[in-house]
């Protein structure tokens, strides 16, 4: 394993790269095997000293090359080659694992703010029992007959803090449904080259959601090597 800095050269190496190529495909591998080097620079600032730019960023901005690449080169429709499609399950499969890494690293914040929730939601659900059945007693009994016939209001007002608490526990817990919303994307897109992906199991090891950084760069690469050699690529 290298620096954080040799994997950040890397990648923008790798980056520029794909930006001079005019081919699609060509462009979307490499903007992919770039994705893999800042894969790699993200672990390295997980494990080395602390960065200015966090890991947790370094994830984020690669799921957006990511996403950037998989736009250059459609995998579904009458034009979509096989090497579009086998590529595709690999973007889909990064996104998920950069997801989980993601939501692993704001993991002990999630629990933080989920306790914190919980016990705020279960104290205003019981001060709503106890007022239940009570009349507002603000309300004079002229505005009570007024009122009778109206609906409550479907307002609830909440503290700021609980509502950007609430907002962060979302953002947070998104990513476990992205991971696993791609995983099952990824599964389902790789029963057209079974062949591919077997022989990609069998000689590199199968992925999941939990296998290392370096075992998704690994394996990435070698498909991505394939597909250069499949597609005629330089």
């Amino acid at each position: 394993p290298h620096h954080a800095e040799y994997y950040l050269h890397e990648a923008k190496r790798m980056k520029h790269r794909a930006d001079a190529m005019v081919d699609k495909l060509g462009k979307a591998v490499n903007y992919i095997d770039a994705a893999l080097s800042f894969m790699e620079c993200g672990k390295a600032m997980e494990e080395g000293p602390l960065e200015a730019k966090s890991p947790y960023t370094m994830y984020s901005e690669t799921v957006e090359l990511i996403r950037y690449a998989m736009r250059l080169k459609g995998h579904s429709g009458p034009g979509a080659r096989q090497e579009d499609k086998q590529l595709a399950v690999l973007c889909f499969r990064c996104l998920a694992l950069l997801y989980w890494q993601m939501f692993r690293l704001k993991k002990d914040h999630a629990l933080k703010y989920s306790k914190v929730l919980l016990d705020y939601f279960k104290v205003g659900s019981e001060r709503n029992k106890q007022g239940a059945g009570r009349p507002p007693s603000s309300l004079s009994p002229k505005h009570s007959r007024q009122g009778s016939h109206r609906s409550v209001s479907p307002l609830v007002s909440i503290p700021q803090r609980i509502h950007q608490m609430a907002a962060n526990h979302l953002n947070i817990t998104n990513s476990v449904l992205y991971s696993y919303e791609y995983w099952e994307v990824a599964d389902n897109l790789a029963k057209d080259n079974q062949e591919f992906f077997n022989y990609l199991n069998t000689l590199s090891g199968p992925l999941t959601l939990h296998s290392s950084v370096p075992h998704v760069v690994q394996y990435t690469r070698q498909a991505l090597q394939w597909i250069r050699i499949s597609a005629k690529l330089n």
